[in-house]
C-alpha cells in the first residue's frame, strides 16, 4: 500500500511518497493537479513490482508530455534499483538525490546518507565519507559502487 503526503512549495507541490508501489497505485488521483514542478520524496518507497513500474511509467511519461517538469530526491533502494534496470525509469524527470546505504564496522549499526547525484557525478562517482552516530564508530558504504551507481555513468 502506498501513502502520499502533499505540500505545496513556491515552486510546485512536494509529495512524499512511502509504501509499495503495485497494481492498485493510481497517481493521477493521489497527486492531483501539479502546477509548476512536481518534486517526488521517493525516501519512503520500500517495493516496486512489475505492474508497479509500469504505472510509474505512464504517470511519469504521461506530465512529460504535457510539459510538466518533475524530480525525484531522497531516492531509496527500491528506485534506485529500478533506475539501474530500466533505462527510462526516470521518465526525463532529475534525480537530484539518493539514499546511500552505510554500515558501521565496529558497532554493526546501518543507517542511510542522503547524497546529491551532481556532486557524485563532480567526483567521478566516489563515494562520499559517512560518520555512525554513535562516538569512536566508522562507517563504510554498504553495496558495490559500480552496481549501486550504474544508473549515474553517462
Amino acid at each position: 500500500m502506498l501513502t502520499i503526503r502533499k505540500q505545496q512549495t513556491k515552486e510546485g507541490p512536494l509529495v512524499e511518497l512511502s509504501g509499495t508501489i503495485e497494481e492498485s497505485v493510481n497517481f493521477e488521483q493521489l497527486i492531483g493537479a501539479v502546477d509548476g514542478v512536481l518534486t517526488v520524496k521517493c525516501r519512503g518507497i520500500t517495493r516496486i513490482n512489475s505492474v508497479g513500474v509500469k504505472t510509474w511509467m505512464k504517470y511519469f511519461q504521461s506530465l512529460k508530455s504535457q510539459g510538466v517538469r518533475f524530480r525525484f530526491i531522497e531516492c531509496s533502494y527500491s528506485v534506485i534499483e529500478q533506475l539501474n534496470m530500466i533505462s527510462n525509469f526516470a521518465c526525463g524527470g532529475e534525480v537530484v538525490s539518493i539514499l546511500l546505504p552505510f554500515s558501521c564496522v565496529a558497532c554493526q549499526n546501518e543507517f542511510v546518507a542522503c547524497c546529491n547525484t551532481a556532486e557524485l557525478k563532480a567526483s567521478n562517482l566516489q563515494v562520499p565519507k559517512a560518520k555512525c552516530e554513535r562516538p569512536n564508530c566508522g562507517a563504510q558504504f554498504d553495496d558495490d559502487p559500480e552496481e549501486y551507481f550504474y544508473f549515474l555513468e553517462d
